[in-house]
């Protein structure tokens, strides 16, 4: 509790204003606590004698004989600071410097409501500040305490639900795997406008589904700073032209012009493009879903600060722009520029507040302006690394041509999946292409065809209900068998780096990610088989 001037005075009784020197200095000696002397005018004004002054004053036998039957008035500081009962010592003392800093060495006048109340010593007003210091300082101690544990708290929280959503996005992408890759087999092998259209509905439902997971599951490892970022050398031409090929489909239909340019003389650099890309595109889907005429325009370019070569990618778009209260609130996760923007243009809300902490993740930032021209300009800026020249050997050998299709023969394959959906999409994807396949529903009865069947490749998920892939694999490989060397393929629903590391770790030749799509699926396969021992088959599809 903050003290009060009122309960650090002294009740010291004011004397009259023509006592002489040598009463006062009696008054003094008889009290050797006493720090000074409040006088009373015969107009009532209260004025403040210390100590030290008459003392001084006093101090040798002539000045006691000049000064002893004056007035001690003569000695006393005429303007005292005086303080009204009720303020905090701490702000006395503030005023006290500021106004008056005397007063912080002879003493304060406390009054209340015109009555004298007493006087304030330097010392009493040390100590109450010393006092009042130590306990804000334990106070500030304590909240700091308390904020580091809410801290925890949230990131403990953070965790918690990142590890839940990677949890529950792989329990979604199993049946995920129903829904598309049913989808796809059924507008591969139905005849007729309406059932492809239906087909196709499903598809583009499940499709929409899996975006917004992703986006869930990205936004989640980014507020429990899990998102793994991996830096490496890149051309932002070739960056540029993979964003014009990806988004100029996007504008036919629509009379907007899409324009990216990348400025003269931007050198090659080390990010994480992978990032960079996903922060652009998620503001280039933004631009051209409200703009219907005049242009969308993208800007690459690198400057340097006092520190670092910074990146600055700009997205400026002819659209019907933002107002400033929904500026404000744009880039929260769910949030849109108004409530008919969801009905209007779909879309989660989450893009922006993903690409704004992708941002903040790499040490950078996005801004958002208006375009003078209309419309909205979003600008990212963050930080990078200048990437040395590509390099490219003198004598470098001849790559050789790529196996074409029709270099191995279609011949048995065997897959190990518990769920039934993802083995049907599996199965009938494979033998729709010409492989004869067989299917266990678990590691047990796998090792009936394991070690008596030799196949071309294997599939197996890794979280069966009995045994691990992992497990299968490693069995293979350590007990002989017809399939000792056969290629293993991982199915998993675990789209982590993590669990990326540990398929190829463990052996497997490539991940098959859930949910499943078939043409993806046995384009895979037959890559892997063409390739045969190729050492970097796992890069190549992967």
């Amino acid at each position: 509790m903050l003290a009060r001037v009122e309960d650090i005075c002294l009740p010291i009784p004011p004397v009259a204003a023509d006592t002489n020197c040598a009463a006062a200095l009696s008054l003094f000696l008889s009290d050797t606590s006493l720090f000074a002397l409040p006088l009373r005018g015969e107009d009532g004004v209260l004025t403040l004698v210390t100590r030290a002054k008459v003392t001084e004053a006093m101090a040798g036998p002539e000045a006691r004989t000049v000064w002893a039957s004056q007035p001690v008035s003569l000695l006393a500081t005429e303007t005292p600071l005086t303080i009204e009962a009720g303020t905090p010592a701490g702000l006395a003392a503030s005023k006290a410097a500021t106004t008056c800093p005397a007063a912080l060495g002879e003493g304060i006048i406390v009054m209340q409501e015109g009555a004298y109340r007493g006087l304030i010593s330097p010392l009493a007003l040390t100590q109450a500040i010393a006092t009042e210091n130590a306990a804000r300082a334990r106070t500030l101690g304590q909240a700091a305490r308390r904020m580091e544990a809410a801290k925890a708290r949230l990131n403990t929280a953070a965790r918690e639900k990142a590890d839940f959503l990677a949890f529950l996005g792989h329990e979604i992408r199993t049946p995920l795997t129903g829904i598309l890759g049913v989808a796809d087999l059924l507008q591969d092998s139905v005849s007729g406008g309406e059932p492809k259209r239906l087909a196709r509905t499903i598809s583009q439902s499940g499709h929409h589904l899996e975006r917004l997971l992703n986006d869930l599951l990205d936004l989640s490892r980014l507020e429990a700073g899990k998102m793994p970022l991996h830096a490496a050398p890149f051309d932002l031409d070739e960056f540029a032209a993979e964003a014009r090929e990806v988004w100029q489909p996007r504008t036919e239909g629509k009379r907007v012009a899409l324009r990216i340019h990348v400025e003269e003389g931007t050198p090659r650099i080390e990010a994480d493009a992978l990032r960079l890309r996903q922060i652009l595109f998620n503001l280039m889907s933004n631009a051209l879903k409200f703009t219907e005429r005049g242009h969308v325009d993208v800007t690459l370019a690198t400057w340097r600060d006092e520190s670092s070569l910074r990146l600055r990618m700009s997205v400026s778009d002819t659209g019907c722009g933002i107002s400033d209260k929904d500026k404000a609130r744009l880039f929260e996760a769910f949030e849109q520029a108004s409530a008919t923007t969801a009905h209007t243009h779909g879309g989660s809300g989450l893009g922006l507040a993903i690409a704004k902490s992708l941002a903040r993740a790499m040490g950078g930032t996005i801004t958002l302006a208006d375009n003078p021209d209309g419309g909205s300009i979003f600008t990212v800026d963050l930080p990078v690394q200048k990437a040395g020249p590509r390099l490219v050997a003198a004598t470098a050998p001849e790559k050789p041509a790529r196996p074409q299709m029709g270099k191995f023969e279609l011949g048995r394959i065997l897959v190990i999946e518990d769920h039934a959906a993802s083995a049907l999409v599996i199965t009938e994807a494979l033998r729709a292409a010409g492989w004869d396949v067989d299917h266990a529903p678990s590691a047990a009865l796998a090792r009936d065809y394991l070690f008596d069947v030799a196949y071309q490749a294997i599939l197996t998920d890794i979280h069966l209900p009995d045994e691990s892939g992992d497990l299968i694999l490693r069995t293979l490989r350590t007990v002989p068998g017809p399939n000792a060397n056969a290629p293993v393929l991982a199915v998993t629903a675990d789209l982590t780096d993590a669990r990326r590391m540990a398929c190829r770790s463990a052996g497997f030749v490539a991940m098959i990610e859930k949910p499943i799509r078939p043409r993806t699926l046995v384009a895979t396969l037959a890559d892997i088989l063409m390739m045969g021992d190729s050492p970097d088959a796992w890069a190549k599809v992967s």
